[in-house]
């Protein structure tokens, strides 16, 4: 039986109403007895803080990627008091920088204007329901949690109900104007699929940064993030985000940003620059069809590139995967500015489910060496070269790899590679016959799993698990999808996966969705974890850019600017990733790569 919106709506308020002191939601009524207590007093302490007279409202810079789950009562010990919002960035860098309100009464349509001279997004920073997991797993858990997740331009998009009701409900208008508002956090045993479309035109953010309301004693996170062009001239660059309610200010808090000289290079391996770090997710390309949008090409298309460009801006710069269906693609990648030397592509070979062994018949042969004939011509008409990555099975046995490594030789002669998620068996029966390995592991224990496939010739090797996507902690994204497994010799971030219409943290049984970014009706949405999953990326191309410019500083013949380079690589090697203050390492990586420009005469 299928519920209608009205009638699951109705089912939800008589299920929440006992369900707010559940004993299933101990993490949420925990929070709501600590912060009974802690708001209060966070009060007194920010009054402290601001010497007794901080008007209306206060604020605090705080760093953007942080371990701090910021909700109302966290105060944030990291920050800055009446602080300057900085934010240090290369030229054509995506980079955002954060603070905090405390209002010391409630407020309704509280305005933040920003006055800055390069371009920006202010966003509020959306404190929804998840499950008593988040913020620090990809497992399902049946109660609620307070966890800080979506950026938006209009928070109320999603409406929190609090008290009696707890859970998510989103907003989404119909095709006549009206609102409704559609039940997204049922519990896994009543959710029922088909009540939200995400991908609904009627369910979409505003523009810009709305009005907002503010709770007394409670503090509120927003994120700017700067994108200055590729042209930008180097320097500092001052402004202010104005907070303001019926045309009186509340308050006036600085910015700050620094362009740096320079342009940020495309990442590549650690151990060798020469070849490229493939930075993507399982998954990444449009969950979407022209049928969702009653046929209509150009709404497609429009919604397929909107989407593309959200990859790219966020560094997936190996998102694409490109095969016989979506070939129409290319030139807008092209246009967007995809790396298009190396993609993910399909084997197009049939799948005879020789799962449990055997041998591979004559026939079969020839249909998978047809097949590698096939995908050779039709990647060589669409990108010019045959350079793919072209997945075959998953997570796959002993015998299964056994069986299949003999057609693989069809794809090799093309420079075709083919490879597998998965575990053991694939080296030890396949590793010579694989060309990439998305292998099960955690990135800080990678290098001795990775070795012997790069002493085979094999790459990119990298990672998915321990854990999966699914925590919505920027700072354990970045640290996950970036420096830790590319110190360790990784040459792929490949994570499982890119779920975009997970809304509801309590669908499934043993995980819950594993989000990185949500789908609505525009495109993908920002949260603080695809931020994160950027800087992961941006912290190997300042490492990338660094290296690149110790080698040229080595071969320069000037003995001065080798002992810079040195320096600096020496720096690098020693950098304990699994533990090193990231934000500190930017830093660092920052005065190594203008000290290399210094003497190098750049």
């Amino acid at each position: 039986m299928r519920m209608t919106t009205t009638a699951l709506a109705a089912f939800a308020a008589a299920f929440c109403a006992t369900a707010a002191d559940d004993p299933a939601n101990t993490v949420y009524n925990a929070q709501k007895a600590r912060a009974a207590k802690l708001m209060p007093e966070n009060a007194k302490r920010v009054q402290a803080d601001f010497k007794g007279t901080p008007g209306q409202v206060a604020w605090y810079a705080v760093p953007a990627m942080s371990d701090v789950m910021r909700i109302a009562d966290m105060y944030p010990a990291d920050g800055e008091a009446g602080g300057v919002v900085r934010c240090v960035l290369a030229q054509d860098e995506f980079e955002s920088c954060s603070f905090e309100l405390f209002a010391f009464e409630d407020m309704t349509n509280v305005q933040l204007t920003v006055d800055f001279p390069l371009p920006n997004d202010l966003r509020v920073v959306k404190v929804w329901f998840q499950n008593g997991n988040g913020w620090v797993s990809y497992f399902a858990d049946g109660g609620l949690k307070l966890t800080p997740e979506l950026l938006l331009h209009d928070e109320n998009l999603v409406d929190v109900r609090t008290g009696d009701e707890p859970g998510n409900w989103a907003r989404q208008k119909g095709k006549d104007g009206k609102t409704s508002y559609v039940w997204i956090s049922a519990p896994k045993d009543l959710h029922v699929n088909g009540t939200f479309n995400a991908f609904n035109e009627g369910f979409n953010d505003a523009a810009k940064l709305l009005p907002v309301k503010l709770e007394k004693n409670a503090f509120k996170q927003f994120f700017l993030t700067i994108h200055p062009p590729k042209n930008q001239k180097p320097g500092v660059y001052k402004g202010k985000v104005t907070v303001s309610r019926q045309g009186a200010k509340l308050a006036e808090i600085p910015l700050a940003a620094r362009v740096l000289p320079f342009q940020l290079p495309m990442p590549r391996g650690y151990r060798n620059l020469n070849e490229p770090y493939m930075h993507s997710v399982m998954g990444a390309m449009p969950h979407c069809s022209k049928e969702m949008f009653g046929g209509d090409e150009q709404k497609y298309k429009a919604y397929f590139r909107a989407w593309m460009q959200s990859l790219y801006d966020h560094s997936v710069f190996h998102a694409p995967s490109i095969d016989e269906k979506n070939a129409w693609c290319v030139p807008m990648l092209r246009e967007i500015g995809y790396p298009l030397d190396v993609v993910f592509g399909s084997i197009m070979a049939p799948w005879f489910g020789l799962n449990f062994g055997g041998r591979m018949s004559y026939d079969q042969l020839m249909a998978h060496k047809d097949a590698a004939d096939r995908c050779h011509a039709f990647y060589l008409k669409t990108l010019g070269h045959s350079n793919i990555l072209c997945g075959h099975g998953d997570e796959q046995d002993a015998a299964f790899v056994t069986c299949h490594r003999e057609a693989f030789r069809y794809w090799e002669q093309y420079g075709i590679k083919v490879g597998c998620a998965g575990h053991e068996p694939l080296l030890t029966k396949g590793g010579y016959a694989y060309g990439f390995y998305p292998m099960a592991g955690a990135p800080d224990n990678a290098y001795e799993q990775a070795r012997p496939w790069y002493e085979m010739g094999v790459g990119p090797v990298g990672f998915y698990a321990s854990q999966h996507t699914g925590s919505e902690n920027p700072e354990y994204t970045r640290r996950q999808h970036g420096l830790l497994g590319w110190l360790n010799g990784l040459t792929m971030s490949f994570n499982y996966e890119f779920d975009t219409r997970g809304f509801n943290d309590r669908s499934y049984e043993l995980y819950k969705p594993m989000v990185i970014s949500l789908a609505n009706g525009q495109g993908l949405m920002e949260t603080i974890e695809y931020a994160g999953f950027r800087e992961a990326c941006d912290d190997i191309r300042y490492a990338t850019y660094v290296k690149q410019l110790a080698e040229e500083a080595k071969k320069s013949g000037d003995e001065d600017a080798v002992i810079v380079a040195r320096k600096a690589l020496h720096y690098i090697a020693l950098l304990k990733p699994e533990s090193a203050d990231l934000n500190t390492v930017r830093a660092e990586l920052i005065e190594h790569a203008l000290k290399l420009r210094k003497a190098l005469g750049k």
